[in-house]
């Protein structure tokens, strides 16, 4: 390959002309704009024209300072051929050697630049030289620490001028604005680039912002105001800190050296670690991390600060990369090409169970877990050949394109708000890479009805999916059982109720209407026609409190939860003929059993129940065989409550309320437990979900514009 330009050649192809001296490409007197990578690349293959020039050549020529993987090379030569208009697949400049390198197939003409007209170079050529280009080598920087090799650094800091950008949109007004649902809003406005952002522990955001070439530590506001260097630490340059912000792994400024340190949040307490690492994230719990290293197939490692030592995790003859933990830490989400592809990846830590989620011929990189574990975020090229922000369920399956702008998005691990209804990105939407936030709703709930005088709540569908049963909630807890009728849009009242908290539902042949109400301050089970003729018959009649009732698929009998037994803190399953005859009940522990429901097939029974850790709060999921001696099931295993189960109406699925990540969401699982998905993403109260008849749609209640209102989630 040959290394140097001779001084004044130039290369004339097509419509385009490269000036070597001035950095420059042209087409005809049009200045055509790219970064410094993309250009040296493309002049390292005009060089070569009709010459194979390798990847690995490439890589030493262009990256010759940084710990990069082919990836990023698999970015820049992608951009480049965007940047000629090449279409895909058209090959009309660049030729790709499948995982060999590249090669320049059109006509070259080596030219001196005083063969080239003066009216064809732009006037302003010296003041607009193509400033440096960040992303394709900062996989380290933005991924974990520094993608430059510390050994090569030069510490030569330079200071720029720059005003203090105001946010467009505050943070908090995301979840305020129902407009900015999943639209990246911008947080820094800056003339350098900035790159991987993460939350602190008290609400700010650590990111981090290039001076020259260097990349040094920031924070701000969650707003984006008050950006500055972070000074916590003395002689600090970049940093990972851990999950609960009391360590910090970094690297110091005027330290060529590479090497890594470990030190308390103020600085105390510094040891210098025993490996030098690329792309790095912290396991949940702050024991340990993961690393990958090597170049230029790089492996997975793992430091486990206890003992002091480093393990080989993911091991292969290809690149593997990217690297991130589970929320639980048993599991580590990573890219490998073994495959002849970039993909991802996940595996158990200690090496075993590995699975490939995604099998795509873009490159997708940087998989990153929601704090839920549910679903996993990354990056990949496969449209409009731009990189962008993707999402999928942590199966692999249920892939979603979250941002769509004509330029360049990218996430990095640390990402997710911890509530998991946001993420940062990275975009050079405006030339330059500055920071956004979005809020992550991938399935997009739209409200179908609201009430500005009353809360909306409990509602359900009619057997046709024609109407919408729900209740209406007074500030006095009074209530009304209203219907929806959809094609109409009109509203009726079926009946005034003594409480607001009714779980009305409709009989399987759409006849009946259960519910509970409350008689002689009593709450009792009770039925109405759904045309309110006939008046209202109290079907439990008991002076212990009975709430929640669910149909059975053939509609002969009504599931409900009482606390009859003597012991009002403890309340069982019952089941009762749909006249009201013949109560008893059918599940019993010292603990508390809800929102009982059946399957479509009607041999099983989901439920909640709060017996788990001695009855601390914390609601599970069961599923049990009703009159049987088989016992109940456990389906999940997860803080906090799980609630509100309901089976879909082919019985594959359940969804239910979560609030284990601080507030009440929608969730999917399979009706065995497994397939965790998270459907809403909302800091309001989502609960009380309901499947359409057909299975696509499921309704909730939410109070996420102010007064909770009904909302429709299509999941296909």
């Amino acid at each position: 390959m040959q290394e140097d330009n001779p001084q004044g050649l130039s290369y004339k192809f097509g419509e385009f002309l490269l000036l070597a001296d001035e950095r420059m490409v042209l087409r005809g007197e049009e200045r055509v704009h790219m970064t410094p990578r993309v250009f040296h690349v493309l002049r390292i293959l005009l060089e070569n024209a009709g010459h194979l020039v390798t990847k690995e050549t490439l890589l030493r020529a262009v990256w010759q300072d940084s710990f990069v993987e082919e990836g990023n090379l698999n970015n820049t030569v992608s951009r480049l051929r965007k940047v000629l208009g090449e279409k895909p697949n058209e090959n009309r400049f660049i030729e790709t050697v499948p995982r060999v390198g590249y090669r320049f197939i059109a006509d070259v003409e080596v030219v001196s630049d005083d063969a080239i007209p003066e009216k064809s170079v732009p006037t302003q050529r010296q003041e607009t030289a193509i400033q440096d280009e960040r992303r394709p080598g900062r996989g380290w920087v933005i991924a974990s620490l520094a993608a430059i090799s510390l050994a090569a650094i030069v510490a030569a800091a330079w200071y720029w001028s720059w005003k203090r950008p105001q946010p467009i949109v505050a943070a908090d007004q995301l979840q305020k604005n129902p407009m900015q649902k999943n639209v990246p809003i911008r947080l820094t406005d800056n003339p350098t680039d900035d790159s991987r952002a993460t939350w602190t522990s008290d609400g700010r955001i650590r990111f981090g912002r290039f001076q020259g070439k260097e990349p040094f530590a920031y924070v701000m506001n969650a707003d984006g105001t008050d950006q500055h260097r972070d000074s916590s630490i003395a002689n600090l340059k970049t940093g990972l800190w851990s999950p609960d912000d009391k360590k910090v792994i970094f690297y110091k400024e005027r330290d060529d050296s590479g090497a890594l340190y470990l030190a308390n949040f103020d600085g105390s307490n510094e040891v210098r670690l025993p490996f030098q690492a690329n792309n790095m994230e912290w396991s949940p719990d702050g024991t340990k991390v993961v690393y990958q290293f090597g170049r230029p197939t790089p492996d997975l490692y793992v430091y486990t600060f206890e003992t002091g030592k480093s393990e080989v995790v993911v091991e292969n003859p290809s690149f593997d990369g990217d690297p991130s933990f589970s929320p639980d830490g048993r599991r580590i989400a990573f890219v490998s090409g073994r495959d002849g592809n970039p993909e991802i990846y996940v595996q158990d830590l200690d090496g075993s169970n590995l699975h490939r989620l995604t099998d795509h011929p873009a490159r997708d990189a940087f998989p990153t877990f929601s704090p839920d574990g549910t679903q996993i975020v990354f990056n990949s090229n496969r449209e409009d050949e731009n990189l962008d922000v993707y999402i999928m369920n942590a199966d692999g399956s249920g892939v979603r394109r979250l941002t769509t702008w004509q330029s360049d998005e990218e996430e990095f691990p640390g990402c997710w708000s911890a509530d998991g209804t946001k993420i940062f990105l990275i975009s050079n939407r405006s030339g330059k890479d500055n920071l956004y936030v979005m809020n992550v709703e991938p399935f997009a709930p739209s409200e179908i009805l609201k009430d500005a005088s009353v809360d909306l709540q409990f509602p359900t569908f009619s057997p046709d999916g024609a109407t919408i049963l729900f209740q209406a909630e007074a500030e006095d807890k009074s209530g009304e059982l209203r219907l929806f009728d959809i094609k109409s849009g009109r509203v009726s009242t079926l009946l005034k109720t003594t409480t607001g908290d009714g779980y009305p539902k409709f009989s399987p042949d759409g006849s009946m209407v259960v519910f509970q109400d409350r008689i002689e301050r009593n709450g009792e089970i009770c039925l109405i026609r759904a045309d309110g003729s006939g008046g209202v018959k109290d079907l439990t009649n008991n002076p212990a409190k009975e709430t929640v009732p669910s149909w059975s698929p053939d509609g002969s009998r009504i599931v409900f939860t009482s606390n009859r037994d003597g012991n009002y803190d403890i309340f069982q399953i019952y089941v009762m003929d749909a006249d009201g005859s013949n109560q008893h009940p059918i599940y019993h522990s010292n603990a508390i059993s809800a929102y009982a429901s059946w399957s479509p097939d009607g041999r099983e029974i989901v439920f909640a129940n709060d017996k788990e850790d001695g009855r601390t709060g914390n609601f599970e999921i069961f599923v049990m065989e009703p009159e049987t001696t088989a016992p109940e099931r456990r389906l999940t295993f997860r803080p906090r409550y799980d609630i509100y189960p309901a089976f879909s109406p082919d019985g594959r699925r359940i969804a239910f309320v979560s609030s284990t990540d601080g507030n009440s969401e929608i969730y999917l699982m399979n009706a065995d437990g497994s397939g965790l998905v998270r459907l809403t993403r909302d800091l309001a109260e989502d609960s009380q979900p309901a499947w359409s008849p057909d299975g696509s749609k499921i309704i909730f209640s939410s109070s996420r514009n102010g007064k909770v209102a009904i909302y429709e989630v299509v999941i296909g």
